[in-house]
């Protein structure tokens, strides 16, 4: 695999930027590119299920490019123990073609390898998304499954710790607002958060046809 270090730049040289890791995304110059990512998946038709005046802050660890001005011009957010999730990576338009969101992917490779216990790194993306699958792909990455959800019933109880260790990391769950509109959807939103689960995703299909996934908080 390719480190970071090896992706040379236009001319042959080192890359104009270095890779750096850090503990918590809001407190690394990577956090001025989550308002601009997420307003590009909302305009993209992939939104990020926290809609709102603000931006979501997300405080899990990332990897990041930074470039010569030390401004970052790409990052990856991850979150996990032994299965690392990425939330959110995303590459300024200007430098997108430059093998920036590979560079980011193999480094997190190898940190999961250096730890030694990390079993998968994993991510999701809107089915419509056919640029990201792409990516993904080449860059080794493989398509395991499609999530869907089938209902039978509407809440869990007596749930001990045990049954909670065994749900599943995410939920995808198909909702129709109906007549109530989005008030109807905030109920069922923490209808879900009783069980143990966060809004991780909300996807606008129609006026009232919603598709939203679910993690585990």
């Amino acid at each position: 695999m390719k480190l970071p270090s090896e992706n040379l730049g236009s001319e042959g040289g080192p890359p104009p930027y270095r890779i750096q890791f850090y503990e918590n995304c809001s407190q690394s110059p990577a956090s001025r590119l989550v308002p601009q990512a997420s307003t590009y998946l909302e305009e993209s038709g992939f939104a990020l299920g926290r809609r709102g005046p603000h931006p979501p802050v997300f405080t899990d660890p990332c990897v990041a490019a930074i470039d010569e001005d030390g401004r970052a011009i790409g990052f990856m957010i991850y979150r996990g123990e032994m299965l690392w999730n990425i939330d959110l990576s995303y590459v300024v338009p200007e430098h997108r073609r430059k093998g920036i969101h590979t560079a980011l992917f193999d480094a997190l490779v190898d940190k999961g390898l250096q730890k030694g216990n990390i079993v998968s790194i994993n991510c999701m993306t809107h089915a419509n998304n056919l640029a990201a699958q792409a990516a993904f792909e080449a860059q080794g990455r493989t398509k395991e499954y499609i999530m869907y959800s089938y209902r039978l019933k509407d809440e869990i109880v007596g749930i001990d710790r045990a049954e909670e260790m065994r749900l599943p990391e995410y939920l995808v769950e198909p909702f129709d607002t109906g007549p109530d509109g989005l008030k109807s959807m905030q109920a069922f939103i923490n209808e879900k958060a009783a069980e143990g689960y966060e809004v991780h995703q909300v996807i606008e299909r129609s006026t009232y046809q919603w598709v939203l996934i679910f993690r585990k908080a």
